[in-house]
């Protein structure tokens, strides 16, 4: 029973590694991180950012585009989500291969073809087209969310990866607050220039940059500690140990092999949690500029109040991810922003006042940036090395079965009731089956048991 209750105390946030003390970090390993984390960390955001950027670009394309290619809310929904299949399909074998091949070459791959394919989608004739290329870049950026978290992993302890974790995050806040703008002002300035709509110009000028970063990617990124050049010789030894006694303490309570990450009901579970966050994350992500177009403002106001959600949750996110490592405590800090992630989407549901609409979306953003680093920190609790990789990508491939479910239903709610109101209701519901999950088994020993 031993197993049981260290990974009971775990989830209910005791601790970050279960029923174990946190490594002990050298003061010459502690300079180590530090280097790590400057050098790796900036180039880590920017290839999540631009990933995000692609990848929900169409929400701001659907401004012009919608009209231009006739698609009706619920077909529109259809195209956005069918990337999630596409990519849950490849996202275990794209990072069990990225564990064989190396983040650098893998990753960088990744995001040569994922650019192409954002480009492609300029030239999109329809729902059929549109859904094809969309299905298409889901299997192009398979595995670089798990991927990156299982980079992440293999650098950094325990004590730090909420932190991690949420420098990672940024990328959302940041896509949107770069692109939110930027797709507004092409979307309204771009119109029949060299004979292309100005959602086309969207699409390509906004697939070229994760072309031109795969380069950078493969010529800079380092694949483990061991490889670092730029740490001393003494820094590399120090880093190797910590990180040799992270994995033993992991696999004191956990597995690295990926044939008992299939078998532990612990990755199944938290993968069904993860799907619910999803649903919101993405019906959130992709509608709400439609949500604030509903208030009769011009595609570059959309873009521009669209980044005031991201703005203050990227600031919330990145206090709370920094207070999860220091107080060791996980559950909550998953918990309370999950409630206040579907509490927005009734607050912005409720009122015809822009403003009462834009706090909601606020809160609801709020939430769901701060909720997801936090989520990580589970599953790394007890898996590592093949585990890790296989088992973060499972539980990353349930979740984004989510990311087809929250668009096209918010898209089928719109479409049968003739209310965008109507789907924030929705959301709002799907999004509480998530920390209630969360919740129930960390407080039952019987059910954390089972999970094994």
């Amino acid at each position: 029973m031993k197993h049981v209750e260290e990974y009971d105390s775990s989830l209910a946030g005791a601790d970050v590694t279960p029923g174990q003390p946190q490594t002990e970090i050298s003061p010459l390993a502690s300079g180590a991180i530090k280097k790590a984390r400057m050098r790796l960390m900036p180039l880590i955001l920017m290839m999540y950012l631009l990933a995000f950027i692609d990848r929900s670009n169409i929400g701001m394309a659907a401004l012009t585009m919608n009209h231009a290619l006739g698609l009706t809310p619920e077909q529109f929904g259809f195209a956005v989500g069918i990337f999630s299949f596409g990519y849950i399909l490849f996202e275990i074998p794209s990072n069990v291969l990225l564990e064989r091949y190396g983040a650098r070459f893998w990753l960088a791959r990744i995001m040569i073809t994922w650019g192409v394919i954002s480009m492609a989608m300029a030239f999109a004739q329809g729902v059929v087209s549109l859904s094809i290329l969309r299905f298409l870049l889901g299997v192009a950026e398979a595995g670089l969310a798990p991927g990156i978290i299982f980079y992440l992993t293999t650098w950094f302890p325990k004590q730090e990866l909420a932190k991690v974790f949420s420098i990672y995050y940024l990328g959302v806040p940041l896509a949107a607050i770069i692109a939110n703008p930027l797709s507004g002002y092409i979307l309204d300035n771009f119109h029949q220039v060299g004979g292309l709509e100005s959602w086309q110009w969207l699409f390509l000028l906004e697939g070229c940059p994760p072309v031109i970063l795969s380069l950078i990617v493969f010529l800079y990124l380092t694949d483990e500690p061991a490889k670092a050049s730029w740490l001393s010789s003494e820094e590399r030894r120090a880093y190797q140990t910590l990180m040799e006694k992270e994995r033993q303490a992991t696999l004191a309570v956990g597995h690295a092999g990926l044939k008992a990450m299939f078998k532990d009901r612990r990755v199944w579970v938290l993968g069904m949690a993860y799907f619910f966050t999803v649903i919101g994350l993405t019906g959130l992500g992709f509608w709400m500029p439609q949500f604030i177009k509903r208030f009769d403002y011009s595609d570059t106001v959309v873009g521009l109040l669209g980044t005031i959600p991201y703005i203050v949750g990227a600031v919330v996110m990145c206090w709370w991810s920094n207070h999860s490592d220091k107080t060791n405590e996980r559950t909550w800090h998953f918990i309370l922003p999950s409630l206040l992630f579907s509490v927005g989407f009734v607050v912005a549901a409720i009122s015809d006042s822009p403003v009462i609409s834009m706090l909601g979306l606020t809160l609801s953003t709020v939430g769901m940036l701060s909720c997801v680093p936090t989520f990580y920190t589970l599953p790394a609790s007890f898996l590592t090395r093949q585990g890790s990789a296989g088992g973060l990508a499972l539980i990353n491939s349930i979740g984004n079965i989510g990311g087809f479910f929250g668009p096209f239903l918010v898209g089928l709610t719109i479409s049968l009731s003739g209310k965008s109101q109507n789907g924030l209701y929705l959301l709002s519901i799907l999004v509480l089956f998530s920390p209630l999950l969360i919740y129930l088994l960390s407080k039952s020993r019987r059910q954390v048991a089972g999970w094994r």
